[in-house]
C-alpha cells in the first residue's frame, strides 16, 4: 500500500496542483500575477476544507481526538483564505475606493493572522498542558462568532484602528504582528512535547515548518506589508510583486502541510488501522469457523456414544414426545422380546400396559404434572409381543428447547426381586463368614492364655516331683485350678452367648428378695477386691424388695458387673452398690472411681468382644463377652441396664427390674456355697 507513501503522493499533489493553476491560466491568458495569487488562495482554501470535511467523517469512527481538533483548524482557516479572496475579488478595479479598500484588506490580513495564531497556539497549550478539551472547544466556538463579527465591523465601519493611513501602514499593524509572531515562537517551543500525542513523528515536524511559514508571512507583512491590490491595471513597483511571488510560495508550502497531514495520518492511518482490524476480525472468525467445526464434530460424536450408552443401559428405556415412543434401548427390546424398535417407535406406553391395569395407569398419569422433573415410581404390569410381567416404571419428564421429553426407565419387578433375594443372601453369608471368623479368632485369644498358663504350671510340677519336692504342689494346684474356672467361664459364656442369640437359654423365675441376694453377692467378692487395695461398700433404702427373677442368673449378672468394677478401677478405688426403691421398680447402682469409659465407646460396650484398656486400671484382662451376656441377659429378665461413665473419674452401671405383683411362691433359702463356686468362676480372672 504505497499509493499514500510521502514520496508518491507528493509527487501526485505536486502534478495535480501545477495542472489546476495551468488551467486558470490558459483560461485568463492575460491574468496578472496577483490573479494568480487569489486563485492560489482559493484553491488551498477549498482543498484545506474539503480535506476538514473528509478529515471529520473518517475520524467519527477512528475518534482521535487530536486528530479532529487539528482538522478543525484547518477547516477554519480555509474558510478565512476563501473570504479574503472573494473580498479582493470583489473589490479590483475600485480606483476611487483605494485608500479605504487598501485599509480593509490590510485589516482582514491581520485578523486572518490573528484568528490563525490564536487557534494554534490554543491547541498546543491545551494538549501540552493536559487541560479538558473543552477549552478548545469554547475557543472554537467564540472565534466561529467573532469572524462574522469582525468582517462586517471592517467593511461596513470604522470602528477598528486604520492599519493603511496616507499611502502608509500604521504601527498598530506592526505591534500586533510582533505579538502574533510571539504565539508561533511559544507554538515552536513546546511543539516537541506532542510527539506521544501523534502516531506518525513526521506531523511534528510538519507544523514546525507550518509555523515557521507563518512566522515569515507575518515577518513579510511586517516590513514589506501587504499586497497592494487596488489599480491592478497600472504597472506595480518590483517589490509588490516580490512580496506576492513569496506568499504564492509560502501558500504553496501551507497547502502542502494541510494535504499531508489530512491524508497521511488523519485518513490513511484509521482506514488501514480499520484494515488490519478488518484483518484480525477475519482471522478470528476463521478460528471460530474452525472452532465451530470441532465443536460440531464432537457433537456428533457424544451424539453417537450417548446413544450407544442410552441402547446398553442395564434398565429399558423408552423415550416419548408426544406420547409417542421416539426411542427404545436394547434392554427395553430384550423386555419385550423384540428384536428391533420398529414394532415400539410410534405407538403410546399405553398401549404395551396390560389391559385390565391400564384404567389405573391412566389415572396415575393424570396425576403427574409435565413441568415436575422429579422421578415418579409406577407399579405396574406390561403385556405386549406375547410377554405378560410385572414392572417398575421410573417416569421423568426433560425440557429440552421448550420442547417436553417423557423418559420411562422399566424394570422387570420379578429379576429386581430375584437380584435383592440374591443380594441378602450374599450379604447374610457375608456377615455369617465374618461372625465366624471373629468368634473362631476371639475364642483363639481367649483360651490360648488360660491353657498356657496350665501347661506352665503342670511342667514344673513334674520338675518339682522328680526332684521330690512335693511342698509347692497345693500351691501350683490352685494356679491350675484358677485357670481351669477361667475356660469354664469362658466356654460357658461362648455357650450362653450363642444359646442367647438363638432364645435357647432356659429361665426360672421366682419371686426373691432381691436385697439380700445383691448384699450376699457384694459381700462375696470382698475379699477379691481387699487383695487390689479395693473398698467395696453396699446399701439398700428397703430391707425387702421382691422380683420375680432366675437368681442364677442374676448371680452372673452381679458378678459380671463387680468384676468388671475391680478390673477397671484404680488403686485404692472404691466400689459402692446401692439397692433403690423406685415405685414400681426396683434400682441397682453398681458405682466405681475407675478409669471410666470414653463417651464414643459407652454406646457400644455392651456389643460382642467389645473391651476397653486404660493403662490405669488395675487389671488389664478381659474378654469383652462378658457385658455383652449381661445385657442380653437383663433384656430377657425383662430389666434394664443404663451405664453413665466419665474417663478418670469412674463408672455407674445402674440395672432396673419391676417389682413382683405377688409374694406367694418365695424362694427364702440362698445356697451360699453354691454362690461361692460361682464367685470363684466369675473372678478366676482376677489374680
Amino acid at each position: 500500500m504505497k499509493f499514500l507513501d510521502r514520496d508518491s503522493y507528493l509527487i501526485d499533489f505536486i502534478g495535480i496542483y501545477f495542472l489546476i493553476i495551468c488551467a486558470f491560466f490558459t483560461i485568463l491568458r492575460d491574468m496578472d500575477i496577483y490573479y494568480m495569487y487569489l486563485i492560489l488562495v482559493i484553491i488551498n482554501g477549498v482543498v484545506a476544507l474539503f480535506a476538514y470535511i473528509i478529515s471529520v467523517v473518517t475520524l467519527s469512527t477512528a475518534q482521535e481526538k487530536i486528530y479532529k481538533d487539528l482538522a478543525r483548524i484547518f477547516g477554519i482557516v480555509a474558510v478565512l483564505k476563501i473570504l479574503f479572496a472573494i473580498y479582493v475579488f470583489d473589490n479590483l478595479g475600485h480606483s476611487t475606493l483605494n485608500q479605504e479598500v487598501q485599509n480593509q484588506e490590510v485589516q482582514m490580513t491581520v485578523l486572518n493572522l490573528a484568528i490563525q495564531t490564536i487557534l494554534y497556539t490554543s491547541f498546543i497549550y491545551v494538549y501540552v498542558n493536559k487541560k479538558k478539551n473543552n477549552i478548545f472547544n469554547n475557543v472554537i466556538h467564540m472565534i466561529m462568532i467573532l469572524i462574522p463579527i469582525m468582517y462586517i465591523l471592517i467593511t461596513w465601519t470604522n470602528i477598528l484602528p486604520n492599519m493603511y493611513v496616507g499611502g502608509r501602514y500604521s504601527i498598530v499593524k506592526n505591534i500586533l504582528c510582533i505579538v502574533l509572531i510571539m504565539g508561533y515562537i511559544y507554538n515552536l517551543l513546546h511543539l516537541e512535547k506532542l510527539n506521544d500525542k501523534f502516531y506518525n513523528y513526521k506531523i511534528v515536524k510538519d507544523l514546525r515548518l507550518m509555523f515557521l511559514c507563518r512566522i515569515g508571512r507575518i515577518l513579510i507583512m511586517v516590513f514589506f506589508g501587504g499586497v497592494d491590490f487596488v489599480d491592478v491595471g497600472q504597472k506595480l513597483l518590483f517589490i509588490n510583486k516580490l512580496n506576492c511571488i513569496t506568499l504564492i510560495i509560502l501558500e504553496f508550502i501551507h497547502v502542502y502541510i494541510v494535504y499531508t497531514i489530512c491524508f497521511r495520518d488523519i485518513i490513511k492511518r484509521p482506514n488501514r488501522h480499520l484494515y488490519y482490524n478488518l484483518l484480525d476480525e477475519k482471522e478470528k472468525l476463521q478460528k471460530n469457523i474452525e472452532t465451530l467445526e470441532v465443536v460440531n464434530f464432537n457433537m456428533e460424536y457424544y451424539k453417537i456414544i450417548y446413544e450407544q450408552l442410552l441402547k446398553n443401559m442395564p434398565g429399558g428405556i423408552l423415550i416419548s414426545s408426544n406420547r409417542k415412543i421416539m426411542f427404545a434401548n436394547n434392554k427395553a427390546l430384550e423386555l419385550f422380546n423384540l428384536k428391533s424398535d420398529e414394532k415400539l417407535i410410534n405407538k403410546s406406553i399405553l398401549d404395551l400396559v396390560y389391559e385390565p391395569e391400564r384404567g389405573k395407569y391412566t389415572d396415575i398419569l393424570k396425576s403427574l404434572n409435565e413441568n415436575d422433573t422429579d422421578k415418579k415410581i409406577i407399579y405396574t404390569k406390561f403385556s405386549y409381543n406375547g410377554v405378560v410381567f410385572d414392572a417398575e416404571e421410573i417416569r421423568f419428564y426433560e425440557n429440552v428447547h421448550e420442547k417436553i421429553f417423557q423418559v420411562s426407565i422399566i424394570n422387570n419387578r420379578e429379576d429386581k426381586i430375584k437380584l435383592e433375594n440374591a443380594e441378602k443372601e450374599l450379604e447374610l453369608r457375608d456377615v455369617m463368614e465374618k461372625a465366624r471368623d471373629e468368634v473362631l479368632s476371639n475364642i483363639s485369644h481367649e483360651f490360648k492364655t488360660p491353657v498356657n498358663v496350665i501347661y506352665s504350671t503342670v511342667q514344673i510340677q513334674d520338675l518339682n516331683l522328680q526332684k521330690g519336692n512335693y511342698g509347692s504342689i497345693l500351691e501350683f494346684n490352685k494356679i491350675i485350678k484358677k485357670n481351669c474356672n477361667r475356660l469354664i467361664r469362658l466356654i460357658n459364656n461362648f455357650i450362653d452367648s450363642t444359646k442367647l442369640e438363638n432364645n435357647k437359654l432356659e429361665f426360672n423365675l421366682k419371686c426373691v428378695n432381691i436385697v439380700a441376694i445383691v448384699e450376699d453377692i457384694t459381700i462375696s467378692v470382698v475379699n477379691f477386691a481387699k487383695s487390689k487395695n479395693i473398698n467395696i461398700i453396699f446399701d439398700t433404702e428397703e430391707e425387702e424388695l421382691y422380683c420375680d427373677i432366675d437368681v442364677e442368673q442374676l448371680e452372673r449378672i452381679i458378678l459380671n458387673i463387680l468384676s468388671n468394677a475391680i478390673k477397671y478401677n484404680k488403686v485404692n478405688g472404691n466400689i459402692d452398690v446401692v439397692v433403690k426403691d423406685k415405685n414400681e421398680e426396683v434400682h441397682i447402682e453398681v458405682s466405681d472411681t475407675g478409669v471410666g469409659i470414653p463417651k464414643d465407646k459407652v454406646d457400644i460396650i455392651f456389643d460382642r468382644f467389645e473391651r476397653f484398656d486404660n493403662k490405669n486400671a488395675a487389671i488389664k484382662e478381659g474378654s469383652g463377652i462378658g457385658l455383652s451376656i449381661v445385657k442380653k441377659l437383663v433384656d430377657a429378665l425383662g430389666g434394664k441396664i443404663e451405664i453413665k461413665s466419665e474417663v478418670d473419674k469412674g463408672t455407674t452401671v445402674r440395672l432396673i427390674f419391676k417389682k413382683s405383683n405377688s409374694q406367694n411362691n418365695l424362694e427364702q433359702i440362698y445356697d451360699m456355697q453354691h454362690l461361692e463356686e460361682k464367685v470363684n468362676l466369675e473372678m478366676s480372672d482376677i489374680s
